[in-house]
């Protein structure tokens, strides 16, 4: 279910390419940004691909918890002892996907991500988390470890959880909008500078 608060897309009574690429991206984007802030919003959960050691690609859900549009730089939050932790400290080449089935609006970015774990950054993020929230690095055991049901629930202490917190930023270099419009999908591809600035064209759906 799309949120309430999820704007509306601009153009959705029209053709979208009677109007610039970039224009048509930056209003995706603004969806997204809403999605960051609205558990509702289809944009709330988005997927996340990275790379394996052995090359193949790795696929998961993570909540989308900030997204900044002029920078067009995500958020979301992982444990340091996760698979996800030590592929992108392998490889920060990462790639999300986004779908608000309401809108017909998918969103492509890709990127390289920055970890920042047991340090000022993610100590700042952990102080505003809810307790809810801080309870997901309490698990004695880490993500993906093998494990009888009877110590599942094992925790450990808020001290050591915090330490394995670990918030990670997805600075885009591509984005790609696609929207499954009716009466013909309409598709861009922007390229970022890195300083606001976006490059986009209109490409076949």
């Amino acid at each position: 279910m799309t949120g309430s608060n999820t704007p509306p897309l601009p153009f959705q009574d029209e053709d979208p390419a009677h109007h610039p690429a970039a224009d048509f991206i930056s209003a995706a984007l603004a969806r997204l940004a809403s999605g960051a802030r609205g558990r509702r919003s289809d944009f709330h959960v988005i997927g996340i691909a990275t790379l394996g050691a052995d090359g193949a690609p790795r696929l998961r859900s993570v909540v989308l918890r900030s997204f900044e549009p002029h920078s067009v730089r995500l958020t979301f939050h992982t444990d340091s002892r996760s698979a996800k932790f030590a592929e992108l400290s392998r490889d920060r080449r990462a790639a999300i996907l986004a779908y608000d089935a309401g809108a017909k609006l998918q969103i492509r970015i890709e990127g390289q991500v920055d970890l920042h774990s047991d340090d000022a950054d993610s100590a700042a993020v952990w102080r505003g988390l809810p307790d809810g929230a801080r309870q997901i690095y309490r698990g004695a055991r880490a993500p993906g470890m093998r494990a009888e049901p009877r110590v599942l629930d094992e925790t450990i202490g808020e001290d050591e959880a915090e330490r394995h917190f670990t918030v990670c930023r997805l600075t885009a270099s591509m984005i790609d909008v696609l929207y499954l419009r009716a009466a013909g999908h309409r598709r861009a591809i922007g390229v970022t500078d890195g300083a606001g600035g976006l490059a986009a064209h209109w490409v076949a759906a």
